[in-house]
């Protein structure tokens, strides 16, 4: 299958009511909050849209997106190399209260007429990214003095040579008992 480009707007019910498939490549200089969110991506995000009707004739977009993406290592602070994927079953309503009568299969979106699908595909690389990127080398972030768990001195952390700071309250205890 050749991937195209994808239009910016879309009329979502129109696009459900005849069934309609989008597929094709995002250029992520477009997506500008994605974009401020990681270093670089490596090859266009990968777009897949159905548009149908359910079987209570709500309007439904599936969207899966995928992306290839450097991002800052939050240990190291270098850049780590990640595949960033959404799946998401996308329900098209007119209000908020409709929003809260969904099925929870279904996210709400929001919708009057037309939609930025640009910005729906960006919501879900958004949501898709990590909280925190780290490298899964324990040799990670030794420069900046920063160890993985697990890994490096534990020494330190569990030292049984270490003062006890309720050694004086002990003291004090065994001294009143007497």
């Amino acid at each position: 299958m050749t991937l195209g480009a994808l239009p910016q707007t879309v009329e979502v019910r129109t696009l459900a009511a005849r069934e309609v498939t989008l597929a094709g490549v995002l250029d992520p200089i477009k997506l500008l909050r994605f974009s401020s969110a990681i270093v670089a991506v490596k090859q266009p995000v990968v777009v897949n849209a159905d548009f149908y009707r359910d079987e209570e004739g709500r309007y439904i977009v599936s969207v899966q997106v995928t992306a290839e993406v450097q991002v800052t290592c939050q240990r190291c602070l270098g850049t780590l190399e990640q595949t960033v994927a959404s799946s998401a079953l996308l329900a098209v309503v007119w209000t908020d209260e409709q929003a809260a009568q969904l099925p929870p299969r279904y996210e709400p979106l929001v919708a009057e007429a037309e939609i930025d699908f640009w910005e729906v595909v960006e919501d879900e690389l958004l949501l898709a990214l990590p909280s925190f990127s780290y490298h899964s080398d324990a040799n990670c972030g030794a420069e900046t003095g920063v160890q993985a768990p697990g890994s490096g001195d534990t020494a330190v952390l569990g030292s049984p040579d270490k003062d006890n700071p309720f050694d004086v309250l002990k003291a004090l205890k065994g001294d009143v008992d007497k």
